[in-house]
């Protein structure tokens, strides 16, 4: 189904109109049960459902968005996802761990906060404490 009724400035010819007709069959073949649908013309933007018969009246005032070629909010990736066409993939596997990436982050973010604290020669015992020291620490 060709598209270039959608760029087409004079909205009250024929091909226009047909355009209209031929978007609003398609909403209704991919929800029939709808009375309402995104109104895909330049003011509502595809932000606001209208009724179907609001939204061939916008249409033909305001003019469909010039870029809206592929109707996806009006289910039309169902019809390029089921096509014969379509590469399924199944099982992608991530190039960097996602574990790694967040220990990076908390690195950059914290460098000092580091799980190793450890320097050279440094060992795990902790440093000690002189009584009046702890007391403080006790107070606290």
């Amino acid at each position: 189904m060709s598209r270039r009724w959608i760029q087409n400035p004079n909205r009250c010819v024929d091909e226009y109109l047909d355009g209209i007709e031929d978007f609003i069959a398609f909403a209704r073949t991919h929800n029939p049960s709808a009375t309402r649908i995104r109104c895909p013309c330049r003011r509502c933007n595809n932000t606001l459902c209208e009724t179907i018969e609001n939204v061939q009246f916008h249409l033909v005032r305001n003019g469909m968005i010039e870029t809206y070629s592929t109707w996806t909010y009006h289910q039309e990736q169902l019809d390029i996802a089921l096509s014969s066409r379509a590469t399924r993939v199944e099982n992608v596997e991530p190039i960097v761990d996602p574990n790694e990436q967040v220990m990076d982050i908390l690195n950059d973010s914290f460098p000092f906060a580091s799980t190793s604290s450890n320097r050279e020669g440094e060992d795990d015992v902790p440093t000690s404490m002189d009584s009046a020291e702890f007391e403080q620490y006790e107070k606290l």
